[in-house]
Parts: C-alpha cells; structure tokens; sequence
C-alpha cells in the first residue's frame, strides 16, 4: 500500500468537498488502485472555523508553513493568485506533483506554471479548473492528439446558465433569478466574476491553449456578461425559435487566435441549447473527428473535487479516473441535429441515433480507466504576446 501526503492549500467549499471525497473513497482508492491519501498540513485563514475531518493540528494560516518536507503531493484550492502562485511554484521548484483548480490563476500564469512543472518533470494537474466534474481537459490534452482543432464553443459558467434558465422558463427578472442562484448555492455573495463574463474568459484561455497550443492574454478575450439580458429579450428569441445562452468560444481568424465571451442565440437544434440550469457543455471541432459535445454538472463541490482526486491519482501513478456518485458525464458526436433530454442521473444528454451518439460514456456508477493515452503526448503550450 503507498501512503501519499497531501498538502492542501485552502479548505473552503472545494477543499472541504475533496476532504469528504478522499474520506468516502479511502477503501477503494486503497482496494484498487494500491493508495492511501491522508493530510500532511491545510492551509486556511481561519483557524477557528470548524472543518469536518481535519484535525485541527494540521490547520496553518502561515503560507510559508504550508507545505511541510514530509508532504508529496500539493493541491491548490485557494483561489485567486495570491499566494496561490508562489505556493504551487514553490511544490514545482520542489519536485512535488501539484494539482489546482484555479482557472484565474493559469489564465494568468499558466505558462510559467507550466514551464516550472516541465523543467522539474513533475506533473501540474488542473482538471478542476475548467467545468468541474466534465473531462475536458484530458479529452484536449491527450484523447484529441491526433486532431486539428479547429474550434472551441461552450457554456462555460453555471451561474449564468442558472440564471438565464431561471428567466426564461420562470420569466424571473434578472436580479430574481440571481437571487435563486445565490440561494441554491450557483452563485457567490459577489457574483461579479461570472455574471460580468470572466469567469467564462479564464476558463476559454485555459481551453485554448490545450487545443491550440497558444496562451492568448486575458486582456485579450472580448467579454461582455449578462447583466442587461431581460425576460422580454428571452421570450422574443423564444418566439423566433432560439434560446440565449453566455457562450464562449475560440476559433482562428486570419491567422490568429479569436476567443470571445458574450451572450449568444442559438437555434433550438444547436447542440449548447439544451444545456440548461447549472450544467455546462464544451463543444469541439475537430478536423479529423467533427464535433464532439462534452456535458455534465460543471459547479459545485462535487464535481470539482472528483476532478481534484483524478488528477491526485494520476499525479501519483495511479492510472484510473475516480468517479463517484457525485459527477457524470456524456461526450456524444453532433453529426446530426440533436434534441436534448435528461438521463437518469440528471445529465441533458442528446438524442441521437446509435452511429452518432457515444464516443465514450461513463455514468456516476462506473469507475472504469480511461483509455491509455500515454503515447499521445500533451501539445506544446507557448504565450502569444
């Protein structure tokens, strides 16, 4: 049996998701892939809140006390860049495997992130970064190898989709159905990072620069959010047979790299129409393949945190994508128009005929590898000033 340290910086909604998760997974995490996870050190800001299944001897509010020498793996789930990017430098400079859900902080600093990981030749995990509990990231890093992409579409952000839905089928005003989303957990007490469209942008720079192999600055994403979208502009696309949604995208134009960020209409048939409430979807084209939709509940602590523990296991040699019930998701081809309709375990999945729906599908029950993609090594990244 191999018993892992973690150091787990920040133990807020995600972090506490992760430690509830390792705890709920610890006997067939050891059954069957051979590890045993446990908390070398947490770093919080409070050391008086009460933390469910961390000893409070392992709590620090000292970032230079944060990774202790007896610690193997970091995990970053602080948020924002500060002192998130020293610290996870700090593992990589250490030769210690490094996994962060902070999709701020590799739009900003990604390629030194990644330059650092490369030249110790320790692996920088950041499935959680980008649409929680979906595999997006290990589709572009090493399952779409063999393609040209050529496009990259999605709704990126929960708190917008919630919200839109909300309007649209409860004909809620704007400031009612962020309210909603607030108290159904979607959105934050400041929600302005994801209703003003940033959220969505941070999380398309990371997109892009898996398929493209190019970094685009930030500040270079056109971004408009959603705050002056009414009821009466929803119900006038209705009656003209489209819906809005919040989508980003990332193509080429002349050249260069294009991402954008802002509301969009979409026929009732396009494949992002029918993802609705909380979830997400990123749609892929591909020269080789054509398009592929990836969906499935891309907020909230349980998704994020499954897409924390695969990149644990895979961070620590072990070769298995942990899924519990707390995540799905389906990856369908778009050959044909699709429809949307709700699975079992509450995934909008497309209706397609046998030839077009599945290229891979695995549902909350299933805790089967993902095909071996060793020989498909990651693209290159380079930052495009």
């Amino acid at each position: 049996m191999r018993r892992v340290r973690i150091a787990l910086l920040g133990c807020g909604t995600v972090g506490g998701g992760l430690v509830r998760l390792l705890e709920r997974s610890r006997a067939r995490l050891a059954s069957e892939l051979g590890v045993e996870f446990s908390l070398a050190r947490v770093l919080v800001r409070d050391l008086a809140r009460r933390r469910d299944g961390v000893d409070p001897s392992l709590l620090t509010t000292r970032a230079d006390a944060a990774i202790p020498e007896d610690a193997e793996v970091v995990v970053e789930l602080l948020g924002g860049i500060e002192p998130a990017r020293s610290l996870v430098h700090e593992a990589l400079e250490r030769g210690l495997p490094a996994v962060t859900a902070n999709k701020a902080l590799l739009a900003r600093h990604g390629p030194e992130l990644f330059a650092a990981a490369s030249a110790r030749d320790v692996p920088l995990g950041f499935e959680g970064s980008v649409c929680g509990g979906v595999p997006i990231v290990r589709a572009l890093r090493g399952g779409l190898a063999g393609n040209r992409v050529e496009s990259v579409t999605g709704v990126l952000n929960g708190t917008c989709n919630y919200v839109l839905t909300r309007m649209e089928r409860d004909a809620l005003s704007f400031a009612a159905a962020l309210g909603a989303a607030q108290a159904a957990g979607f959105a934050e007490a400041d929600p302005s990072l994801d209703i003003d469209g940033w959220d969505a942008a941070q999380k398309l720079v990371v997109l892009s620069a898996l398929a493209f192999g190019e970094w685009v600055p930030e500040s270079d994403v056109r971004v408009r959010g959603i705050r002056d979208v009414t009821p009466e502009r929803l119900a006038e696309a209705r009656r003209r047979g489209r819906v809005l949604r919040l989508v980003a995208a990332a193509e080429r134009r002349a050249g260069r790299l294009a991402l954008e960020v802002g509301p969009r209409e979409l026929a009732l048939d396009h494949p992002l129409a029918a993802v609705a409430m909380e979830q997400n979807a990123v749609l892929v084209r591909g020269d080789e393949v054509g398009e592929l939709l990836f969906q499935g509940r891309g907020a909230g602590a349980g998704p994020t945190a499954t897409a924390v523990l695969a990149d644990l296991c895979e961070g620590v040699g072990a070769p298995y994508f942990a899924l519990t019930r707390s995540t799905s998701f389906a990856i369908a081809r778009t050959d044909s128009k699709l429809s949307g309709s709700t699975s079992s375990s509450g995934i909008v999945i497309p209706n397609c005929s046998s030839q077009n729906v599945t290229v891979f599908k695995m549902d909350i029950e299933s805790r089967r590898p993902l095909a071996n993609s060793e020989s498909s090594a990651p693209r290159p990244l380079r930052f495009l000033s």
